[in-house]
């Protein structure tokens, strides 16, 4: 039988509060986050970092910080910036980034920045900056343990609007690396071949992937 051609349906995330799973490798970070300090979550990219700012976000009515384009000096609410070790930093953006710190402490702003890596690692040359953001409480995500994994796989199925038995999961969850990347790629291998061939998403199917 003649494979079909996979067409690429967009992919709409379930970012609600109630999609979220709290699990111990998450629950710290989850529950840290809500004082009215700025805070820097960091997590490996896939496990749900961006999903619990959204839900901070949603909570506080917060404006998303965009480096390049927010008037800083006209903030008045909660101040979401997500992924900030993506930033190019040359000298405007530290003194963008400066600015916002200012701001946030001066209006007594919620502030909730995310990243994959600490600010020690960002290429930071200003110092004010750089001993500013070192100063902000940070809230972490863990590896993902077998119940995030488990999670995640079901959200990752969900989002693309594919059922799986219990069998699957099974299968699936001592065999995948702990990242959350490679959960969300492996969902999205399934998804293709399983259109492709005209197949349910099976064991076989699975260990086709996985090899």
């Amino acid at each position: 039988m003649a494979q079909q051609i996979p067409f690429a349906l967009p992919v709409d995330p379930s970012m609600g509060e109630d999609d979220f799973l709290i699990t111990p490798s998450n629950q710290t970070a989850a529950t840290q986050l809500y004082s009215d300090n700025a805070t820097l979550l960091l997590g490996p990219k896939g496990t749900g970092k961006s999903h619990l700012a959204r839900i901070w976000q949603k909570r506080r009515n917060a404006v998303a910080f965009d480096i390049s384009s927010t008037n800083i000096g006209t903030l008045s609410q909660a101040v979401l910036w997500e992924d900030a070790d993506a930033t190019h930093w040359n000298a405007q953006a530290q003194e963008a980034a400066f600015h916002l710190l200012n701001t946030v402490k001066e209006k007594k702003l919620p502030l909730l920045i995310t990243a994959t890596t600490p600010a020690a690692q960002w290429n930071l040359t200003l110092a004010d900056l750089r001993s500013r953001l070192l100063a902000i409480h940070v809230a972490s995500i863990d590896m993902p343990d077998d119940a995030l994994v488990a999670g995640l796989l079901l959200k990752h199925f969900k989002d693309r609007q594919l059922r799986v038995s219990e069998d699957v999961l099974s299968y699936i969850i001592p065999r995948i690396a702990r990242d959350g990347a490679a959960i969300e790629g492996l969902v999205k291998q399934l998804d293709e071949l399983s259109l492709a061939n005209n197949r349910a998403i099976t064991i076989p199917l699975i260990k086709k992937v996985l090899d």
